[in-house]
């Protein structure tokens, strides 16, 4: 439907042009400067990157026990062990590539979701086994394999109070939702961006965004919660949800989600026209999660 626009070159203040990063923006190094601009002259580098989990009060563990380590993209692996999603299971080595947005979020997700990002990882290194074991095309991933890297990838988390607000987005009534009442998002409702690739797209964001969104009903004190302490707690109800496997377990079971419909998220929201596309705003499920 719409082109994703090419990405831009390194900008330190990326995180504060849209309201998609906000998960991003309480990520620090250390007391004094911001993280993001102590890069004001380019790029982090791998070492940098290296530097920041050094920073954590606590080791990013996989569930293999190992502390997630930042190393550079290697050359087309050999053995099982190798691969990425074993390799940072196995060892804690994420291969990361150098001036490159997209491994920039995937590094960044695995600080503010460290439990989610390691039971994603944990949950897809026994069904390649199984697939390496059987003879079985490595590229022939199961349901939940392809849910889980699509979540990763483009997801989102809905968060909501009100039941009512979710039951919304399940019927694909979204006029209903994000103008008729937009009044009680501000209170009931709040969408957590997850996948790197959605924060890679976000900028340069374009009508046709959509996200595969997790849909969960909490607590009002939670949605009240300042964004750094509102993360550790999601971070563990969403671990818990993936581990769990009984609500989402194939790609169907997540939501499309048209994430620049949030109130604020596209400055042209601002006017009810604006869902009255319907190549954006579908009415109904009538092809996969874009």
């Amino acid at each position: 439907m719409h082109k994703t626009p090419p990405m831009p070159d390194w900008h330190p203040d990326f995180a504060q042009r849209s309201p998609l990063f906000e998960p991003l923006r309480g990520i620090s190094m250390s007391a004094g400067t911001p993280t993001f601009a102590r890069f004001a002259q380019g790029w982090p580098n791998l070492e940098h990157y290296q530097q920041m989990l050094a920073s954590l009060p606590e080791p990013i563990l996989t569930h293999g026990g190992q502390p997630l380590k930042i190393v550079a993209q290697d050359s087309r692996p050999q053995r099982f062990e190798e691969h990425y999603a074993p390799r940072i299971h196995m060892t804690g080595e994420l291969q990361t590539r150098r001036e490159n947005w997209h491994d920039f979020f995937q590094f960044l997700t695995w600080l503010i979701f460290p439990k989610t990002k390691a039971t994603i990882n944990a949950l897809h290194v026994p069904h390649a086994q199984a697939r390496l074991a059987g003879g079985v095309d490595p590229g022939r991933r199961t349901p939940l394999e392809n849910m889980l890297s699509l979540f990763d990838e483009g997801g989102a988390v809905v968060l909501a109070s009100d039941a009512s607000l979710l039951q919304l987005i399940r019927a694909f009534r979204w006029k209903t939702l994000f103008w008729e009442r937009r009044a009680e998002l501000a209170h009931s409702l709040r969408c957590i961006t997850f996948g790197h690739a959605v924060y890679e797209k976000a900028l340069r964001p374009y009508v046709g965004m959509t996200a595969n969104a997790v849909l969960l009903e909490v607590e009002p004190e939670l949605l009240a919660e300042p964004m750094k302490r509102l993360l550790p707690r999601l971070d563990e109800r969403l671990a818990t949800v993936f581990a769990r496997g009984d609500t989402y377990a194939q790609p169907q079971d997540l939501q499309p989600f048209p994430i620049l419909g949030m109130p604020g998220w596209d400055p042209a929201n601002a006017d009810a026209a604006y869902y009255d596309d319907t190549r954006y705003f579908r009415p109904g499920r009538t092809r996969g999660p874009v």
